[in-house]
């Protein structure tokens, strides 16, 4: 008896701590590379849009990943259901899905004609019954805490209607720097008597949860329209614009891509150097087409680039007129929107200048760099700059609990290209 009643608070514990946790988008394996997450609807796959789907459509999220070497393992996932906060709710599974929430992935291959040899792995998640945040966590051998990686997903439902309209800065002193986001929320049907606590609102710029607005609270609620209103004027809704993505073409290694200085290949191993950067903060901003942080997996010359697209050795270089002050590292969803020491720019000595490498799948890449110095939030704008007319795309995502609610549905989302330019 006293073995059991130990169990059973074991078993509480764990879930205490597991609704504390908040869920990230993370790497737990080096070896683990190239994951990419995206909406599928049949056959048209959407590797650039952000992993958010509709409930009530047929659409479905695919996850992809590499592991490095030549043998299969046995993996398996599961999805945990949160709150706007990503703290898991106190749902159990089969609130949220129709079956045991226990997963194989049995879709698998291994890479053909490679110089490093990897195992690409691909499974597509199962519909739920209701709308949340969500994070998908894959896990070996079928023990949770040998977690490989974890992605967070969004579920929405269309309850309320979302009216953006975003301008630039009404701050003077950011006028040319800044993209502020007002909007309106019409709520219908639904009674709001206390949005503080009852409303919850996110807004991402290009899909990043490391930037995103929280906890933003109307201005106004104007309850015979049935409307919140979110338009601000203390820079509360206010995002920089940064600067349009930085990139490079990996697609063949045969000949130079874009913004490739030189390839140098042989049987063991590619190598790609980037052409040498600069800070563009402080210049003339000059616009182009990018993919807002985001990367595609291709081969030029096969057309199969999720097993026969090869990882390329690939060297960066960033020159500068002065000394950031701090370390400079390459960022962008290929790093997971994340500070990782393996992405961290080496000061060349004696010179104003810094090199790093990653190891990339070969397709076309966009990347930023970032500042970090101790004590001060990372820093894009700093070798970056920072313009109201870069492109950039916004959501919008809606979190409502009624009283007596036990979590938070997504009741609304949209989004929209500011300086559209496709």
């Amino acid at each position: 008896m006293r073995i059991l009643l130990i169990l059973f608070f074991i078993c509480i514990l764990g879930r205490v701590q597991s609704q504390n946790q908040d869920f990230q988008d993370h790497v737990y394996d080096e070896n683990i590379r190239t994951a990419l997450f995206y909406p599928v609807d049949g056959e048209t796959h959407n590797v650039l849009a952000f992993p958010v789907i509709y409930l009530q459509k047929s659409e479905v999220l695919q996850l992809d990943f590499d592991e490095l070497g030549d043998q299969y393992k046995n993996y398996n996932y599961k999805l945990i259901h949160c709150n706007h906060d990503w703290k898991q709710s106190i749902l159990n599974d089969f609130e949220f899905l129709e079956e045991f929430n226990e997963y194989s992935i049995t879709n698998y291959e291994i890479s053909l004609n490679t110089r490093n040899s990897y195992v690409h792995y691909s499974l597509q998640v199962p519909k739920t019954k209701i709308s949340g945040n969500y994070v998908l966590k894959v896990y070996r051998n079928m023990n949770p805490n040998d977690v490989v990686l974890t992605r967070r997903f969004v579920v929405y439902d269309t309850k309320v209607s979302i009216q953006p309209d975003i301008k630039f800065s009404l701050d003077p002193a950011l006028r040319f720097s800044g993209q502020q986001v007002d909007f309106t929320i019409h709520y219908g049907d639904y009674q709001i008597y206390n949005p503080k606590e009852m409303v919850k609102v996110v807004v991402r710029q290009n899909g990043r949860w490391d930037n995103a607005l929280y906890n933003l609270q109307p201005m106004f609620l104007k309850d015979q329209e049935r409307i919140l209103d979110y338009h601000f004027y203390n820079n509360e809704n206010m995002f920089p614009g940064l600067n349009e993505y930085r990139g490079f073409d990996l697609r063949s290694i045969r000949f130079r891509g874009q913004n490739v200085a030189n390839v140098q290949f042989d049987n063991q191993k590619a190598v790609a150097f980037v052409i040498p950067d600069q800070s563009r903060n402080k210049k003339t901003m000059s616009q182009w087409i990018d993919i807002n942080g985001r990367f595609v997996i291709e081969n030029y010359e096969t057309q199969r680039g999720y097993v026969e697209a090869d990882y390329v050795e690939t060297h960066f270089s960033l020159e500068l007129e002065d000394d950031p002050d701090g370390d400079v590292y390459i960022f962008g969803l290929l790093t997971d929107w994340e500070i990782k020491p393996e992405n961290q720019m080496q000061k060349v000595d004696g010179k104003l200048q810094w090199k790093g490498q990653m190891k990339l799948k070969q397709g076309f890449y966009n990347y930023s760099y970032v500042v970090v110095k101790p004590h001060i939030k990372p820093t894009e704008t700093l070798l970056e700059g920072s313009y109201s007319l870069t492109e950039n795309m916004y959501d919008i995502l809606v979190y409502f609990r009624p009283v007596g609610g036990r979590y938070d549905q997504v009741v609304g989302y949209t989004k929209f290209d500011y300086n559209k330019m496709r």
